[in-house]
């Protein structure tokens, strides 16, 4: 949870400009009555180069296709973070550039765009680099929404190749769907995150964080115990500077190890973390209750998995596999030990549509809190290319069949750091022998670790230390 401080665009782009690199523009554009009408845009901000958001724009148009007709273009274009006035000049004058066309908005007061407040972009959808974090936005609306203008034009998902005009949505402009009269929005993503609140024994509390390095030196952390029930008052609370404690940096993000000793612990008590920004405010807040923490009764599933030679030689087979055949049953027997529910397919592992081909997997799961299944591949090698774009085109297929979030998971026993590099850019996320290792000490801790910190394992984001 997050609540950044109420400002404007006019108020928010000399941060803008501090902690972005390049923003990325993303036009669904009709023609009418020979005049091109922007129909929806999104401009969203990131840290990446333009070279490396350009990178991405080939590889999903690669994917997808390009939606590039006489009468109705789907443009990306990626554009350096200096050039933000003057696109939101061109904005306030009712029209945008994309590419070699000028296009005009449908938006009713477009003057006023620096003026528009920032606020919670809940229509974001959370893929790539936003699964992690906590996105804000600023629009510009119109009188009618951007699905009714392609639908009095004539333009349909059929006419387009598609089943679902929210397909346009969310795999072209990642917006959940085109039915809000938004005509432009300015999406503002925050990278700074709260991760797993641990209790250390005794009064003492460790939280992990995570923030963009140019937001490292003006945070600040406030640790506050309060104690059961909403309208309990506040116990203790206490301030920390983030440059006051341990921190590795390391690519252009800052990992912070924060260590609080109360001056005691209730069994009931709520302890939160919060992270904020000198001029931001609110980045990020974490809340446990101390019940999570408290011994479980023995698992008489797990307790009898342990008699058997399976249960005995899973982290084996996990962390040095002899066969694939092996991974893969161990991967699945992990998976289920930490309540996500999970069937390993075996020999019959292809998915097909008459007689096609269309993608195989290993392993599908359902992961219960962020709401997903998981389409996982396995192996003993590290993953290639091919293996990466397979496992992605097969959870996109699936999620078009099925209507619901799926998410393209490799699970290999090697060390990986530059095939997560290289799937992260397909939205897959690998889990390599060092999260493995975390998976097997999220088991041996017991069932109430497994909620929260699962979720942050099968995040699009690296591991933080000491999940």
């Amino acid at each position: 949870m997050s609540s950044l401080r109420q400002m404007t665009l006019r108020e928010a782009i000399p941060l803008i400009n501090k902690f972005f690199e390049s923003f990325g523009v993303k036009s669904a554009i009709l023609l009418k009555d020979n005049e091109w009408i922007n129909a929806v845009t999104v401009m969203h901000f990131t840290r990446r180069k333009v070279e490396d958001l350009n990178s991405e724009f080939r590889l999903l148009e690669q994917r997808l296709g390009k939606i590039d007709t006489d009468s109705f273009k789907v443009i990306f274009q990626a554009r350096p973070i200096d050039e933000i006035n003057h696109v939101l000049t061109e904005l306030e004058k009712g029209y945008l550039k994309i590419r070699d066309l000028r296009t005009n908005l449908l938006a009713k007061e477009p003057q006023k765009t620096f003026d528009q407040k920032i606020s919670n972009a809940g229509y974001v959808m959370r893929l790539g680099e936003y699964a992690e974090y906590e996105c804000y936005s600023a629009a510009l609306f119109m009188d009618i929404s951007p699905d009714r203008v392609l639908s009095e034009s004539g333009i349909s998902a059929l006419t387009l190749g598609l089943r679902d005009i929210r397909d346009l949505a969310r795999s072209w402009l990642r917006l959940d769907d085109l039915s809000s009269t938004i005509n432009v929005h300015v999406v503002v993503p925050i990278y700074a995150k709260v991760g797993e609140i641990r209790y250390q024994g005794g009064s003492e509390i460790k939280a992990t964080l995570k923030t963009d390095q140019r937001l490292f030196d003006r945070a600040t952390m406030w640790v506050t115990r309060k104690g059961p029930g909403d309208r309990a008052p506040i116990l203790e609370r206490t301030r920390y500077d983030a440059v006051s404690c341990d921190n590795v940096p390391q690519n252009g993000f800052v990992y912070i190890s924060l260590k609080h000793n109360f001056s005691g612990i209730g069994p009931r008590d709520r302890i939160s973390v919060s992270l904020l920004h000198n001029e931001l405010g609110l980045l990020d807040q974490e809340e446990v209750s101390m019940v999570q923490f408290t011994s479980q009764p023995p698992d008489p599933v797990s307790q009898t998995f342990a008699l058997f030679d399976a249960g005995k030689k899973m982290e084996e087979h996990l962390l040095n596999p002899k066969t694939d055949k092996d991974f893969v049953a161990s991967v699945s027997w992990l998976l289920e030990r930490i309540d996500i529910r999970t069937l390993k397919l075996g020999r019959d592992e292809t998915v097909r549509e008459n007689q096609t081909e269309k993608g195989s997997a290993d392993i599908i799961a359902y992961h219960s809190e962020p709401k997903e299944v998981l389409v996982i591949d396995c192996t003993i090698a590290v993953p290639s290319e091919s293996k990466i774009d397979k496992i992605k085109s097969t959870a996109e297929y699936i999620s078009r069949k099925i209507t619901f979030p799926v998410k393209a998971v490799i699970v290999t026993a090697k060390k990986s750091p530059l095939a997560k590099q290289l799937a992260s850019r397909y939205d897959v996320k690998i889990l390599d022998n060092t999260d493995l290792e975390d998976l097997i000490n999220l088991y041996k801790k017991g069932s109430g670790w497994y909620p929260r910190a699962r979720v942050r394992v099968f995040e699009n984001q690296e591991m933080i230390s000491g999940v």
